[in-house]
């Protein structure tokens, strides 16, 4: 993957209107921010899973795709700079870090948990740990495959990615309680971070019949990681709905009307059903550039499921699409494509030496 000039530009212009946009409204701007944060994040963060899967069982599947998921993975501290401004403003995001009157008297009982003093303290624990273990693995210089470091890593960073969940999206309406929302920030993470290998130009080629094998490999593995998601997303609103509970119902409530349910069927759409009927076939895994399509459309998919999960907190009535969102996005991913290829060889065969 080569870095052009264009990259560097567009993500310097963007973060430049980004500092203007809260001159527009400082509370809609970090909300958006919050979306662009959460995604920009979830590459390299979906990425260590990947490469700790590939460390304790090898396999030719992983082998191409490991500088690149290095090199996403080695963004890691850039990711974690965008929750900057979201830290110091927490208490313009966070209804629960003022005067709880207003709330139902559930989130009083959570006040041991949800205050500001131990909201920080948990993110500091989360991004050393994450930054430790992307060392650990060699994600910036050398190549680590440390078994026991990415089993016991795998389990460490699934505890942590729950918990991050509860702080940055179950609290953002801190009457709701899922005990399976961490799991389909999971299946997220992992269904994202595996598109970026297909999405490389060059890397798996179509002419090399051994890395044709790899990418079929690969895109077995993802598709896992899809229905992984499908699964555990369907359960919790089966569980919910079953339950008949209304602080618990009300989350799925207003995310049903007023615009947004349009974005809950395209998000199913293009992380569920399009993937489910494109990758079944075999043929589909034989060809880079639909795969490269499709992986393109699942990434797009899942920006929209955390564009779910995250507004309709602060927007519950009507869904008003508006130019600071697909702003931070787009600045985001100028600035993740910016340093992935800078962290690669222009020509992708030399990636996979």
């Amino acid at each position: 993957m080569s870095t052009p000039g264009r990259w560097p530009t567009l993500a310097v212009a963007g973060l430049g209107l980004c500092a203007l946009a809260p001159l527009f409204g400082v509370d809609d701007f970090l909300r958006a921010w919050l979306v662009a944060a959460l995604a920009g994040l979830a590459l390299p963060l979906g990425a260590l899973p990947v490469l700790m899967t590939h460390n304790l069982t090898g396999g030719r599947w992983g082998e191409p795709a490991r500088p690149v998921l290095k090199a996403t993975a080695a963004t890691l501290p850039w990711a974690l700079l965008l929750f900057v401004p979201l830290l110091l403003l927490a208490p313009r995001l966070l209804v629960w870090s003022g005067d709880l009157s207003g709330l139902p008297e559930t989130v009083a009982h959570k006040r041991f948990y949800l205050n500001l003093p131990f909201f920080y303290g948990r993110f500091a624990l989360y991004a050393l740990a994450w930054l430790l273990l992307a060392a650990r693995l060699g994600v910036w210089r050398g190549e680590r495959r440390p078994t026991g470091a990415s089993a016991g890593g795998l389990v460490l960073w699934a505890l942590t990615v729950t918990f991050f969940a509860v702080d940055w999206i179950m609290s953002l309406e801190p009457a709701w309680y899922s005990d399976i929302l961490g799991l389909i920030v999971i299946g997220t993470l992992l269904s994202m971070a595996l598109t970026v290998p297909l999405l490389t130009p060059g890397l798996y080629s179509d002419r090399d019949p051994a890395l044709e094998s790899a990418r079929r490999d690969l895109v077995h593995l993802w598709l896992t990681a899809i229905l992984f998601w499908v699964f555990v997303a369907f359960s919790q609103y089966l569980i919910i709905w079953s339950g008949d509970l209304p602080h618990e119902i009300r989350w799925y409530l207003h995310r049903g009307h007023g615009g947004w349910q349009w974005l809950a069927a395209a998000m199913m759409v293009l992380c569920g059903a399009l993937p489910f009927v494109a990758l079944l076939p075999p043929h589909w895994k034989r060809r880079g550039r639909p795969l490269a399509i499709l992986a393109a459309l699942v990434l797009l998919g899942h920006v929209l499921e955390l564009v779910w999960l995250v507004l309709p907190a602060y927007y519950p009535e009507q869904w008003t699409p508006g130019w600071r969102t697909p702003l931070a996005l787009a600045t985001v991913a100028a600035l993740l494509v910016w340093r992935i290829g800078a962290r690669l060889p222009a020509d992708p065969r030399e990636a996979r030496r």
